[in-house]
């Protein structure tokens, strides 16, 4: 088992365990009234006795399901004002162990209200689910919906138990559930990650292999020339030395380009002229495009504003368009049923102002087959491939949907006339800051 795959099922687990909660009160009676309903210790016994009568369960196995029972409790933290919740909520976030849910009451004289000590705990841990519990309230519902916007559930006093251990649960629930599925996510990203990094990695060996070759070839004549005792051509090995330099800088624009695909930073985004991004990802391809002899079209209006993205992130949406187009067109070439002698492989990027000028058109286009039907409505789900299996993970469209998400954008795919090939259609926004 990976090392990988085990921090996976950790993590998951520490989530499955999470039971940890916070409750916020000014009223001393209210934070007793909450410890009576969830720090019964002897919760469950009377249950399990009536297990054991009508089972006759031996005393181990009761044991065991007292243990499970224990192991199912939550575990409440108490806190007198707002200001010691919002304490302890940033404790326990240090500590590894965030709180779940929060019952906050609304009116504490003397201190934040809890309005504002909702908001102050969900700018620590975006994903705490709040209650607000009050018996009356000087705001109203909609205006704090639109300061605290969502996850927000009010409640009533006095609280019945059923009613809190039932708001418990099914919030905690919630925020597992929710957490579960980041975890997960991310783990089918890397793994789409390392998938694409693996078909890159091929690519890549032919992109270095051949500068690579010729400063071998290089050297090796100019050793063959020391090893003479001729006299040297000076004017000669300037010139085969400024080459050999040029190849060597064409493998560092390389591994640069490589570098950002594997080793982003998702938080840093800035001003992008997409352009330049391309230069990039053709640095990657350039050699297996005139290896495969596809020919490369590529349109661009003349000054068009820059874009404010993660450089990483919007790479990495081209380079999948690119490779899932390159892919199309060696798969048409090679199908055995396919004879236009005619037909030569070529692949389409533009990109344009939209027609309110408030983004891009960015249109990717390639000749190949295109996608199936049955498959034109589910092609930016997670695991829908066209590949055969072992070619491909389905992940890569998934992808790309969901980074362009992110800014605002869509992704849109047309099927170009009598089974032409595929086009995508990516309307990129400008923000405050393109």
């Amino acid at each position: 088992m990976s090392r990988d795959f085990l921090s996976v099922t950790q993590e998951l687990d520490a989530i499955d365990r999470n039971n940890h909660f916070l409750i916020i009160d000014d009223d001393v009676d209210v934070l007793n009234y909450y410890r009576t309903i969830f720090e019964r210790k002897d919760e469950g016994d009377s249950d399990l006795r009536l297990l054991r009568e009508i089972a006759q369960e031996s005393e181990e196995v009761v044991e065991k399901e007292k243990k499970k029972e224990r192991r199912c409790c939550f575990s409440p933290t108490v806190a007198r004002s707002g200001e010691e919740g919002v304490r302890l909520s940033q404790q326990a976030l240090a500590e590894r162990i965030p709180y779940t849910v929060a019952f906050v009451d609304m009116r504490m004289p003397g201190g934040i209200d809890g309005l504002e000590t909702c908001k102050q705990l969900r700018e620590q841990d975006p994903r705490i689910m709040l209650v607000i519990v009050t018996a009356y309230s000087d705001r109203k519902i909609d205006d704090i919906h639109q300061e605290i916007l969502r996850d927000l559930l009010f409640l009533n006093k006095p609280l019945s138990v059923d009613e809190a251990i039932q708001t418990v649960r099914m919030l905690n629930q919630n925020w597992k559930e929710r957490e579960k599925n980041k975890v997960l996510k991310m783990q089918m990203m890397n793994s789409e990650k390392m998938a694409s990094l693996g078909c890159m990695a091929v690519r890549i060996g032919h992109e270095i292999n051949q500068p690579l070759s010729y400063i071998n070839g290089i050297l090796q004549l100019q050793q063959m020339e020391l090893q003479s005792n001729k006299m040297l051509d000076l004017d000669s090995h300037r010139e085969e030395i400024e080459l050999a330099l040029q190849q060597t800088k064409r493998i560092g624009e390389v591994i640069k380009s490589l570098r950002l695909f594997a080793h982003p930073d998702i938080e840093k985004r800035e001003m992008l002229v997409l352009s330049d991004v391309v230069k990039n990802i053709v640095t990657l391809f350039g050699g297996e495009l005139k290896r495969e002899k596809i020919k490369l079209n590529m349109g661009f209006e003349s000054e068009l504003p820059p874009l404010y993205a993660n450089p990483s992130q919007l790479q990495r949406i081209l380079t999948n368009l690119l490779s899932n187009a390159i892919d199309a067109l060696i798969e048409k070439r090679q199908d055995k049923d396919f004879d236009d002698k005619s037909w030569a492989p070529e692949i389409l990027l533009s990109a344009s102002l939209l027609a309110d000028k408030k983004g891009l058109e960015v249109v990717f286009a390639d000749n190949g087959f295109g996608i199936p039907s049955s498959l034109k409505e589910r092609i930016f789900d997670p695991f829908v491939t066209t590949k055969e299996p072992g070619k491909g993970t389905g992940l890569g469209l998934s992808e790309v949907h969901g980074m362009l998400q992110e800014y605002g954008a869509t992704i849109e795919y047309r099927a170009l006339p009598d089974d032409g090939g595929a086009s995508f259609i990516i309307h990129f926004p400008f923000n405050e800051q393109s």
